[in-house]
């Protein structure tokens, strides 16, 4: 025990990379916990003290929004939400307001691709130029060799984040496929992890060619109607035209205040990379499907597979590889896989139109958490990692 608590307190909380408009000054406070003198409920235990971590750094972080939820075995065991959907005003963020959750959409694509190979609609070996012929490289034999694994897991042997100007400047998911026949490659496929948006999306006319249906209606059909995402949705107009969301807002470092800032259409082209909007009562139910709940959205078998690791990326520039306690690091299929003090831990996190998101299961302890901000800040980066302390803290009292 005393090795355990020793380990809590010497937690060092390093802020995550992909919030690279920091307000840098304003320190994450780790709150200690208080001296445990009895056996006690560990859970309720943990979630008090971690809520007090959460809500003094959202406090200290002056991010206007924020909303999180702790799901536990098939029980949701903490919803909130914190601040306001909009700075200089009252309008409070509750559970059904609305987020983009930006990369964390790939998680979802991927959850999406497991239910397709369910049901015979979709093979993870499934050849990418033969579904979508438009498609070719520079390399054409590559491009032939392709597969839908390959673009889920980033390991296409293009240079990261190809053709991400294309998705900037508003082209359609179908021209920017075409416009791939412009670009050479810098590895052999399955070799290396570069980081990707266009290519990942690249599934998304597969999955159409395959079943005569659009992205938008698979996603609402096979896993936003049956998993009770009422809010989720996956495109520009669905967010514009509702009425309870969470609007984006940057940063100035200059004047050391937060503005709002207008929603954009950037990376709704590439919805499975990018385009996905929810509340955090959505992602509470997902995280239900994540934790292996819904077998009748994705089987077992499959949730297995897209967690099951493609490529180590230990030796890569990943904010992840810098968390206490994360020994090695892979890309699975549209999720990080983190070896953890002796688990795997399944993790993304998301940054566009300045909103930051973060996810993480741990499925040996059947826990998950997932936060959404709409605005950057400092807090951001640590909030999985000291999640992932108090929890291994807070249960350990439950053994001593």
């Amino acid at each position: 025990m005393k090795k355990i608590l020793g380990l809590f307190v010497s937690i060092c909380i390093i802020g995550c990379t992909t919030t690279t408009t920091k307000t840098e000054e304003k320190k994450v406070v780790v709150t200690d916990p208080e001296p445990v003198l009895q056996k006690i409920d560990s859970l309720s235990f943990f979630l008090n003290h971690y809520e007090k971590f959460f809500t003094t750094n959202f406090n200290i972080s002056e991010c206007p929004g924020a909303a999180i939820v702790i799901v536990k075995d098939s029980t949701v065991i903490y919803k909130k939400g914190f601040g306001v959907k909009e700075i200089n005003t009252t309008d409070s963020v509750d559970v059904n307001t609305v987020f983009r959750i930006a990369s964390l959409s790939k998680g979802v694509t991927s959850v999406l691709a497991g239910n397709l190979v369910d049901n015979n609609e979709l093979r993870w070996k499934q050849n990418v130029k033969k579904s979508v012929n438009i498609f070719s490289l520079r390399d054409k034999a590559q491009a032939e060799r392709l597969t839908v694994n390959h673009l889920l897991s980033h390991t296409s042997g293009l240079y990261k984040y190809t053709n991400s100007k294309l998705i900037h400047k508003g082209m359609s998911l179908q021209n920017i496929v075409a416009n791939f026949k412009r670009n050479g490659v810098v590895a052999k496929e399955g070799t290396e992890y570069e980081y990707q948006n266009a290519v990942f999306s690249i599934v998304e006319k597969i999955m159409e060619n395959n079943t005569r249906k659009s992205f938008e209606e698979l996603l609402k059909e096979r896993l936003f109607m049956p998993a009770g995402m009422k809010n989720a949705s996956s495109s520009y107009t669905d967010i514009k035209k509702n009425s309870n969301v969470a609007l984006p807002h940057k940063w100035n470092h200059y004047s050391k205040k937060y503005y709002l800032t207008d929603l954009h259409k950037n990376y709704y082209n590439v919805a499975a990379a990018g385009g996905i909007n929810a509340s955090i009562s959505d992602m509470a139910e997902y995280l239900k499907v994540l934790l292996g709940n819904r077998p009748d959205i994705i089987s077992k078998e499959s949730l297995t597979e897209i967690f099951n690791p493609v490529i180590c990326t230990s030796d890569k520039d990943t904010y992840v590889n810098l968390w206490d306690g994360v020994t090695d690091s892979y890309y699975a299929k549209g999720w990080r896989i983190l070896d953890y003090r002796n688990r795997k831990v399944v993790y993304h996190g998301g940054n566009v139109n300045q909103y930051k998101t973060q996810l993480m299961i741990d499925p040996e302890n059947k826990i998950g958490i997932c936060v959404l901000f709409n605005g950057p800040n400092t807090f951001n980066g640590p909030v999985i990692p000291t999640f992932l302390n108090y929890y291994d803290f807070f249960t350990a009292t439950k053994k001593s």
